[in-house]
């Protein structure tokens, strides 16, 4: 069902209270679905023989979308259990998925794990050398890869990399060499059901337990060399258990729901996430290219997503820089409707029913304008998802304004990765939400820091029982590296990272995603990375929004032959000056930013400034761009 701002939000209950309080009873429910399943691949096998023909799991390949039943799914796992027999593998053994978010990645994983080996993910952006890193420090055997670039990164580490033995690719036109250990997913998986293994199989799976290790998942190195978060099946059927119990009795999802599965698949929560989907017998459609998500969306009609905070910082952007080039009278509209929309739903949001002449205004401008934005997301969405970064509270607000409910959550790689969410029926703007069940969360009183446990915890860093160590409390708490807060209702607002806090040269502390967050909602402003650890001040590096600035270049007469002479231009930068100062006029005397440089390319996950799920990497930029750094000082 459709989310409807029209109906008053109820009052918040404190989750976090609720679940303390019932923490027996909700023991005692995870464990019988830990004893129930064991595992999400023998979940998936057994809800297969429920579903049978149902369609589950949809992807496109050349510009078509193919669709797999619940039977098929079974069937393809098996194969692949049966081929990596084949191969020579055993219980405990790894395999690695190296790919874009699609159907086999899905099929690798939960086969890899049908006989109990080990999946590793690996981010699609990521280069030869790391993976060639992760193949290595993880032991992987067999590699499972996409397209031809994950191909091409990945051939030549047969011959360098002892563990790797086998090379499967996914995408069928991909152009392989003439090698007997290279070899198609179509023929692997024939290979597979050819031979069988269905009784050793079955076999395996009959010791299946959920204390077995599921995978190793490997952080995104914002802060140095990435580590090897090990996880059993019972931290990531925590996450997902907790997401249907979260939601359970509210009548938000039903087996006819979908999700867009766009937030890549090596990425914690999109992959935990999509295991609570597949226990609710919903369907998952799969967005390769991040840029058609909203494309997607409209076909697929899906009813709720992850995504990152960025992709509702560039609709946003995107709606105000088009409707500024409007004409007046649909200028005007646009505005009225909005200033409707918020008076509206700030009513809405404290619990009380709009009287009726502002509920007839409220209907005239989802007429006009509203259905529009609501319309970029699909007809049928629900909700949609959003952590790994902060998004402005006044974003989240504009969109319920205009019926589309925008919800955060908080996690770590470390802690599979839900700690505190929101939900559609219990949430708070400007929050990260309440504790997920059985995830005990506090806030040290000294640092501030955010510390959990629970079920959903992760064992240790591969082979790196120092930093295991590092990562928790003498008396067991996991350390989580941020710093936040509850309100007084128990939801948990994120304060700044302890890692990222910036000490100026005058001692004061500086919390630089604040000045960031402040900052990136600027349409003109694409990413902005807040500078200036053991120096006098603040400073930043900017990457501006190119299309927008060369746009505005133009209609001010501002000629340029690059990028370099355009940020240049003096009245560029005064241009950017004036966006700074008005957008920290109340920022504290230390907090400002002094001075900035506008930055020619632009931050990406190939270049190494960001991580796939778009957090800024402090150490790269720090280290790529020191001699701007210290010019401004």
């Amino acid at each position: 069902m459709a989310f409807n701002t029209l109906k008053p939000v109820p009052p918040r209950i404190n989750l976090t209270e609720k679940y303390m309080k019932e923490k027996n009873t909700l023991e005692k429910d995870f464990q019988k679905h830990l004893d129930q399943w064991k595992q999400t691949a023998v979940m998936v096998v057994n809800l297969a023989k429920k579903y049978g023909d149902r369609q589950q799991l949809h992807h496109k390949v050349y510009g078509q979308w193919e669709h797999f039943t619940w039977n098929q799914v079974s069937e393809s796992m098996f194969s692949v259990a049966a081929s990596l027999i084949e191969s020579g593998l055993n219980e405990g053994d790894r395999t690695g998925i190296f790919s874009t978010n699609r159907a086999e990645w899905h099929l690798s994983d939960l086969g890899s794990q049908l006989m109990r080996c080990v999946p590793v993910p690996i981010y699609a952006t990521n280069t030869e050398k790391e993976v060639e890193y992760l193949v290595n420090d993880a032991g992987i055997r067999v590699l499972f890869v996409g397209r031809q670039m994950h191909y091409d990164r990945s051939c030549a580490l047969l011959d360098r990399c002892p563990s790797l033995e086998k090379i499967v690719v996914f995408h069928r036109g991909t152009k392989i060499h003439n090698d007997k250990r290279i070899v198609m997913w179509d023929d692997f998986i024939e290979a597979g059901r050819k031979a069988g293994h269905r009784d050793r199989i079955e076999e395996i799976m009959s010791r299946a337990h959920y204390d077995d290790i599921c995978t190793i998942i490997y952080t995104s190195g914002t802060t140095g060399e990435p580590k090897g978060a090990v996880h059993t099946h019972k931290t990531l059927m925590q996450n997902s258990w907790g997401v249907g119990r979260y939601v359970e009795g509210h009548g938000y999802f039903t087996d006819k729901d979908s999700t867009l599965c766009m937030l890549p698949l090596t990425h914690v929560l999109e992959r935990s996430w999509d295991y609570g989907i597949f226990s609710m017998g919903m369907h998952i459609w799969y967005c390769e290219d991040h840029n058609q998500i909203l494309e997607h969306l409209v076909e697929a009609n899906t009813t709720v997503m992850n995504s990152a905070p960025r992709l509702f910082e560039k609709i946003y952007a995107t709606l105000y820089t088009k409707i500024k080039d409007a004409p007046p009278l649909k200028q005007k509209l646009f505005h009225w409707s909005v200033k409707i929309g918020k008076q509206h739903g700030e009513l809405v949001l404290a619990g009380k029913k709009p009287g009726p002449g502002l509920a007839f205004k409220r209907r005239l401008a989802d007429k006009l304008v509203l259905h529009k934005v609501r319309a970029l997301f699909g007809k049928n969405m629900h909700h949609l998802n959003y952590g790994g970064a902060p998004l402005n509270p006044e974003i989240e607000k504009f969109f319920f304004y205009c019926g589309v409910l925008v919800l955060s959550g908080y996690g770590l790689t470390e802690t599979s990765p839900v700690i505190t969410m929101n939900g559609p029926h219990c949430f708070k703007f400007g929050t990260v939400g309440p504790c997920s069940p059985l995830v005990d969360v506090r806030i040290d009183p000294e640092s501030g820091e955010i510390q959990a446990k629970g079920p959903n915890i992760f064992s240790e860093y591969y082979k790196k029982p120092e930093k295991t160590k590092e990562a928790f409390t003498p008396d067991g708490w996991f350390r989580t590296g941020d710093i936040g807060k509850f309100d007084s209702d128990g939801y948990l607002m994120i304060t700044d990272r302890l890692k990222d806090l910036i000490i100026t040269s005058g001692g004061k502390n500086i919390a630089p995603q604040m000045i960031e967050l402040m900052m990136a909602e600027d349409h003109f402003i694409d990413y902005i990375a807040v500078v200036g650890d053991g120096r006098p001040y603040i400073s930043a590096l900017i990457v501006p929004s190119y299309e927008n600035l060369e746009d505005w270049a133009k209609k001010n007469s501002i000629t340029f032959s690059s990028r370099k002479e355009l940020i240049s231009n003096p009245a560029v930068n005064e241009f950017y000056r004036k966006i700074i100062d008005g957008r920290q006029k109340d920022l504290g005397q230390v907090e400002q930013i002094k001075k900035f440089t506008l930055l020619e390319h632009e931050f990406s996950q190939e270049t190494g400034e960001i991580t796939p799920t778009m957090k800024i990497k402090r150490k790269v930029v720090k280290d790529k761009y020191k001699d701007l750094i210290d010019s401004m000082y």
